[in-house]
């Protein structure tokens, strides 16, 4: 930047004369007068900001305003009083010096007659260096998050991109760090801001939320319960895509709860099932406080209430006795199924290591693999007999539970291939990508739905594959030829590769006709799952209202930014490649400028954030207080624990210290080596104990339990 030095030492920026201010220039708006002088400011190397005004003392107008440059003023004494004591907060942050006293401003007085301002008073010189051009973009009046920035930082956000890969995209698509406007601490900061507005209205922003949703569709359905104070403790939801999917395959659930997926702790607790693609779908979410029977009893009868399908056929969920009994009562009809795979993933703690190691894997082919039920109850009596475990108090437990988790006695009943809550985990992982311990309620929400439609975007895929593509035949036989037309193509590869694997039997014909025997060339429409196939939606009976479609004002502003950044980006691309294109189109911009100021005058822009608004029957409700349940986290432990933790117990022999356990532990190490010794043609024993027991810490050997 080129300045003059006078005689006083002071500096004056070069810059042309018709973008200087000049005394006696006038301006539609004080607004106006600023972005002049702000314009001004970055072409001379120095930030702009507001200063002192006066007001009419008998209409209380404004009519004089000064603007200064940054460093005009001082350094507030107390604060630099303070800061030469050393007195300072711990907490308060450290400032450096920025103010100079600087003299360079300009004020600008209201006309008496009609709205135009003029400026009175104009001083050019500066006391203090200026920027440079290659600076003068992290200048603080020079920086500023535009309404399209904010919505695509916030989507950015939704997506759980972090702030500083935010940055980079950002400086990617404006050709370089100096063009993005803004800085990452603008950023943080902003985001900061919309996190501040939504302190203490949280819970009624969500209810707003619902209640607009259900507004533009009548199909969405959500309820909610506060307690006595009016804090929020509860709520449901569901929309209409989720409960149209229910009508269909809603004749199982999956119901789990799980935590830390918003900054209360609350616990999320969503429905899924899988579709005829086998994918997961979610059906209805729920927020609870707590997991007593009530809550869950309350959350149940609104999932009811909402789906046309009313009551599942199977509900499966881990062995948790409130949930159980709230099914119980709400749900007398349903079958309830434990999920299997909890119930095995507790045997390495339910048993001793070397018990474990030893018959894991003949308990294990008792509970998959028996045949009838009273072939489960005799070899289980054997394999527990054998293990000696007849006094370990949790295998009575779950032998008498029998009924609601092992495999065989839900053989006779339609689980549509799934016997664990596992679809549910994997569901929970799919949001955990989205949705964070740092979300406010709202926060999740859009998040959430975020994901939602990237997962139904997914079922979309299947079905576009269904639609134009066909796995291929294996054989010549006309029902192959068949059900590859009827099938989804994840159920038809099922039904080829079972079909593959008859050929490889040699059938006796004894009580029943077989197809190839008896010539049965087409698979009978009653063997056929409607669920499963291609026209599994079709046809299906929705009593719900259509939506009406209204704008997402966020989502129409990034469809219009877009749309404009497309053409702006040809036009500068051919403008710049001349100093008479460049020239052109630079005066062009400040002619469309002005005129979309004009345009917008009257219009009071949105910048996305929320809002507190009041509304009937939820003004008052207070955010949740901090949820701790179950499994939510470690309790505080005393100095003397703490000194005992240091040490560990061996589960192999029983005996404490500092570098013992069950993984080093010598006598566990012998009778290993001995059992190996001797047992040298089971090696599928051991694998399969080290391949079960890793993420209990038990072995060093990771974990993966198969269903």
């Amino acid at each position: 930047m080129e300045v003059n030095i006078g005689d006083d030492q002071q500096l004056i920026p070069q810059v042309a004369d018709d973008r200087k201010p000049k005394i006696g220039m006038e301006f539609v708006s004080l607004e106006d007068a600023f972005s002049f002088y702000n314009q001004y400011a970055r072409e001379a190397g120095f930030s702009a900001r507001i200063s002192n005004s006066k007001k009419n003392k008998i209409t209380n107008e404004v009519v004089w305003k000064k603007f200064v440059c940054f460093k005009e003023g001082r350094t507030d004494e107390n604060r630099s009083n303070k800061q030469e004591k050393g007195d300072q907060p711990k907490n308060e942050r450290a400032r450096r010096e920025v103010r100079t006293g600087c003299k360079s401003k300009i004020s600008v007085v209201k006309k008496q007659t009609g709205p135009n301002w003029i400026v009175s008073t104009f001083m050019e010189s500066h006391n203090h260096p200026l920027s440079t051009p290659s600076k003068v973009h992290l200048l603080r009046s020079h920086r500023n998050i535009s309404a399209s920035k904010k919505a695509l930082t916030q989507q950015f956000s939704e997506a759980n991109v972090p702030t500083c890969q935010q940055l980079r995209l950002l400086e990617i698509e404006y050709g370089g760090p100096e063009h993005v406007g803004c800085t990452e601490r603008d950023i943080r900061n902003f985001e900061k801001k919309l996190r501040d507005e939504q302190k203490g209205i949280d819970a009624e922003t969500l209810i707003e939320f619902f209640a607009s949703e259900k507004d533009k569709n009548s199909s969405f359905f959500f309820d909610y319960e506060t307690y006595s104070d009016k804090r929020f403790s509860m709520c449901f939801w569901a929309d209409p895509v989720s409960r149209r999917a229910n009508n269909v395959f809603g004749d199982v659930v999956v119901f789990n709860t799980t935590y830390n997926t918003n900054k209360y702790g609350m616990i999320f607790a969503p429905f899924v099932g899988v579709n005829d693609h086998h994918q997961t779908i979610v059906f209805g979410c729920g927020f609870l406080t707590d997991e007593k029977t009530q809550s869950f009893v309350w959350l149940f009868n609104n999932f009811i209430e909402a789906m046309p399908k009313g009551a599942p056929n199977v509900i499966i969920t881990d062995q948790d006795p409130a949930m159980a009994k709230a099914i119980a009562q709400v749900f007398p009809k349903t079958v309830h199924r434990y999920c299997l795979w909890h119930i095995l993933n507790k045997l390495p703690d339910k048993l001793n290591p070397m018990t474990f190691r030893d018959h894991y894997r003949s308990i294990k082919n008792v509970i998959q693999n028996s045949t009838t039920p009273d072939e489960f109850e005799k070899s289980w009596e054997d394999v527990i007999k054998c293990a000696n475990l007849e006094q370990n108090d949790w295998l009575s437990l779950m032998y008498e539970l029998r009924q609601k988790w092992v495999p065989i006695y839900f053989n006779h009943i339609f689980c549509a291939g799934m016997s664990s809550s596992q679809r549910s985990e994997s569901s929970h992982a799919f949001f955990k990508r989205y949705v964070s311990n740092k979300n406010s309620l709202m926060d999740f929400i859009t998040r959430f739905n975020r994901a939602l439609r990237h997962q139904r975007h997914n079922e979309l895929v299947a079905d576009h594959i269904d639609m134009n593509e066909h796995p291929k035949i294996k054989t010549n036989w006309p029902m192959e030829a068949q059900m590859v037309k009827v099938y989804t193509k994840k159920k038809y590869v099922e039904f080829q590769s079972e079909m593959c694997e008859s050929h490889g039997y040699y059938v006796q014909q004894t009580y029943v006709s077989f197809f190839r025997i008896n010539q049965v060339s087409q698979l009978p429409d009653k063997y056929i799952l409607k669920r499963w196939t291609r026209d599994a939606k079709v046809g299906a009976i929705y009593a719900m209202a259509e939506q009406n479609v209204i704008d997402d004002p966020k989502m129409c502003l990034m469809s219009r930014h877009s749309r404009l950044s497309y053409k702006a980006s040809v036009v500068i691309d051919d403008a710049s490649l001349t100093d008479e294109g460049t020239n052109l189109l630079d005066e062009q911009l400040d002619y469309i400028l002005k005129k979309i100021k004009e345009v917008n005058i009257s219009r009071t822009f949105n910048n996305g954030s929320q809002k507190k608004k009041i509304m009937d029957g939820v003004f008052g409700i207070t955010d949740p207080s901090e949820v701790r349940t179950k499994g939510c986290g470690k309790r505080l432990k005393s100095s003397k624990e703490k000194s005992t933790s240091k040490t560990r117990i061996c589960r192999g022999c029983g005996h404490r210290g500092v570098s013992h356990d069950k993984r080093n532990c010598p006598n566990l190490h012998d009778r290993s080596t001995v059992d190996n010794h001797h047992n040298n043609d089971d090696n599928t024993n051991e694998e399969d104990f080290a391949s079960m027991t890793g993420s209990n810490n038990m072995w060093t050997t990771g974990i993966r339990l198969d269903e």
